[in-house]
């Protein structure tokens, strides 16, 4: 071949720790009915030279017609070898084969004379065996879907649109394309494995090319089935996790890309998820380890329902989950990622009640296999929602046809109790896990919830179970207090969130052998806090005055919980202090409550905002100098303590801001060790702290 005429084709091979083998391969290209001068073989050494070098020109000695150029990569690895293989390739067009399979003699000619703008050529694909190299075995993955793909029909040109064979991308044999588009997408040399594969995917997201099959089978690629071949290997974390996050990492460099070819890539992003999901069906005590991996790369291709499909042996009977918006079910699916199980979910379908925010799934998806929200009317507190319920609840299940090992419920709302009490009445090895947000039989004022008794199936049901349980029904048969003692008498492990709620709930419970059941049962767990991460999903825009210390209340403005002792600090505060500071609300019906701001002369200090979605609250709450959380008023419930803990704290605490908690003598909030600690009604404490972070904030300006 004359240096001063390049080939049409640059056949690239890397080669490692096969001198043995790249013989066969090398002299398969030896026999090609492409004339020698248009190719070349650019065989890339990968690594220490093991004697493969001596061997490769030992061949080209014995076939002096064909051009073999020689190069070395110094760093490992196949993305490197080909990369290096790609710049010394002269060819047109260039295409890839292993240094330990074969190639048929047309293979190059039916390629060549296939190619076009736009077009890339598929070949055949066939598995032989070591010791019979002759005998083709077609029965592949690959070949059993392009023959699917052209019995349901070509183009009249021979085509095929790239989303009708996913396949042809996963593999980086069998094709030719240009060197200048190769040259232009580039392997991602970071990759330890799947750089073929991602390697096509950008091809494809670069230019919209259409697959061409060659017409039949002469044309071959014959891959040798070895143990240790580039594209095949044993699985293991590394293997099945971090190198298949890697590779899906790496196409999320294509951004925002036409609908088909976002097809694609998220077909090639599933296949790399079956990895994971095989991974923890063999190793579900990983899942922590593989959740973090996975939300440190922020993937923006994420599908967890991919990975956990089919794959738990717990449920969660949640009434309010998200994405709906509500604490309910935020807190809810908090509670499931920090239990770390994989759970089916049926929860209630809220869109008659409330909006749907889908950021929100992000809280729980990775340990959430299958959700089934179901309709019907919502109803917090009737019998007549939680009968309806009940019979949408067994009618999912029994389609899901899978028998769990334990049920978790929380409840501010009774049906969910009051369902997983039937499913546990149902169904006894299983464990039953029931957590209480609040008192539910009590309000806030600690007065009685009160409702019509039930008469159906499900009291009914209850009823007997409680009976065979050793306890009597509730006396008055309204569903809260049905949902507390239910729980009390048949779950196994019984949840509260502080150590006030629980002696206070127990403490009103008529039955003293109910409460001695439900208390050596119980567990006191705080709301869960997020990872740090989750703080940094979302970067709102909010202006803040460098010139002020800035304060944040996020929180409806009830009237047991309305921040009237700081609002009046604000108000006694001296002008030059007051200049200093600013109170930032975020609660429900802004514009009401700025009037009465204004109303009260404190517009200059205080500003009001509508609520915000969860995680831009999140986020909010590292912008601030001082977050304030403050307790319900419960001094009309008695002694006994404040059975209330603000699951805003929890949130506050993910964020690494100071905490200023406006508190009720004695409750868990008042035990909290954080900045600032006040009492409710104490105006003068909040205008000292106030006053501290002005002076604060002044010390740093200068």
């Amino acid at each position: 071949m004359s240096d001063s005429v390049p080939p049409e084709v640059s056949v690239i091979v890397a080669t490692y720790g096969r001198p043995d083998l790249i013989g066969d391969a090398l002299a398969s290209l030896a026999r090609q009915t492409l004339a020698p001068d248009r190719f070349e073989v650019v065989v890339v050494v990968n690594g220490p030279d093991d004697g493969t070098t001596e061997a490769v020109e030992a061949i080209a000695r014995q076939h002096p017609r064909l051009c073999v150029v020689l190069a070395r990569s110094a760093r490992p690895g196949v993305a490197h070898a080909r990369t290096v293989g790609l710049w010394a390739a002269r060819g047109t067009y260039m295409t890839i084969v292993d240094d330990d399979d074969r190639v048929t003699e047309h293979y190059l000619e039916d390629l060549l004379d296939a190619v076009e703008p736009g077009v890339v050529p598929l070949a055949w694909l066939a598995d032989v065996e070591p010791d019979e190299p002759d005998r083709p075995d077609f029965d592949n993955y690959y070949t059993r879907a392009l023959v699917r793909a052209l019995e349901r029909g070509a183009e009249p040109d021979g085509t095929l649109a790239v989303p009708a064979l996913p396949p042809g991308i996963s593999l980086n044999i069998g094709k030719l394309v240009p060197v200048e588009l190769a040259r232009t997408v580039g392997y991602d040399t970071s990759l330890r494995g799947g750089s073929d594969f991602v390697f096509w995917t950008k091809a494809y997201a670069h230019e919209q090319f259409r697959f061409r099959p060659l017409p039949d089978r002469r044309a071959c690629y014959l891959r040798t089935r070895v143990p240790d071949s580039l594209s095949r290997r044993d699985p293991g974390y590394d293997f099945s996790v971090s190198q298949r996050l890697a590779c899906i990492t790496s196409l999320e460099e294509i951004d925002d890309p036409p609908a088909e070819v976002e097809r694609i890539t998220r077909h090639m992003v599933s296949r790399q998820l079956d990895h994971v999901r095989d991974h923890l069906a063999r190793h579900p005590e990983q899942r922590a380890e593989v959740v973090e991996d996975v939300e440190a790369r922020r993937l923006r291709r994420m599908d967890w329902p991919t990975v956990n499909a089919d794959g738990a042996q717990d449920l969660a009977l949640l009434y309010c989950f998200t994405p709906w918006v509500g604490t309910a079910g935020i807190v809810a699916a908090r509670r499931i990622r920090e239990r770390g199980v994989l759970v089916d979910v049926v929860c209630k379908d809220l869109d008659d009640l409330r909006e749907r925010d889908r950021s929100l799934e992000a809280i729980a998806d990775p340990y959430v296999a299958r959700v089934a929200a179901l309709a019907g009317p919502s109803h917090f507190g009737s019998w007549a929602s939680a009968e309806d319920w009940s019979a949408r609840v067994f009618a999912q299940l029994e389609e899901w046809g899978t028998d769990h090992r334990s049920v978790y419920s929380r409840a501010m709302w009774a049906a969910s109790h009051l369902v997983a009490a039937q499913y546990k009445l149902r169904n006894p090895s299983v464990r039953w896990i029931a957590e209480f947000s609040d008192p539910i039989s009590r309000t806030v004022r600690g007065t009685r919830r009160n409702n019509a008794s039930g008469t159906g199936p499900l009291p009914g049901e209850l009823t007997a179970g409680l009976a065979a349980a050793g306890f009597a029904p509730p006396a008055d048969g309204d569903v809260f207090t049905w949902a507390e003692q239910a729980a009390y008498a048949l779950a196994d492990e019984v949840m509260f969130t502080n150590e006030n709620q629980r002696e206070y709930m127990l403490g009103y419970c008529p039955d003293p052998a109910l409460a001695e059941r439900a208390r050596a049962l119980s567990t006191v767990h705080h709301h869960p806090t997020l990872p740090a991460r989750f703080y940094d999903l979302q970067a709102p825009a909010y202006r803040l005055d460098p010139d002020r210390a800035h304060v944040a209340y996020f929180g409806a403005f009830y009237p047991t919980r309305g921040l009237t002792e700081v609002t009046e600090a604000l108000a006694a505060l001296p002008a030059r202090v007051r200049a200093r500071v600013c109170l930032h609300v975020f609660t429900q019906d802004a514009s009401t409550i700025d009037r009465a701001v204004a109303e009260a002369g404190l517009a200059d200090v205080v500003v009001v905002n509508p609520y915000v979605g969860f995680l831009d609250f999140l986020a909010l709450t590292r912008r601030f100098d001082l977050l304030v959380v403050n307790d319900a008023d419960s001094s009309e419930h008695g002694p006994g303590g404040n059975p209330y803990l603000p699951s805003k704290l929890s949130d506050y605490l993910g964020s690494g801001t100071p905490i200023w908690a406006v508190v009720e003598e004695g409750s868990v909030l008042s035990r909290q060790p954080l900045r600032h600690v006040t009492r409710l009604g104490d105006a003068q404490a909040a205008a000292e702290v106030l006053s501290s972070l002005a002076r604060g904030h002044a010390g740093q300006d200068t």
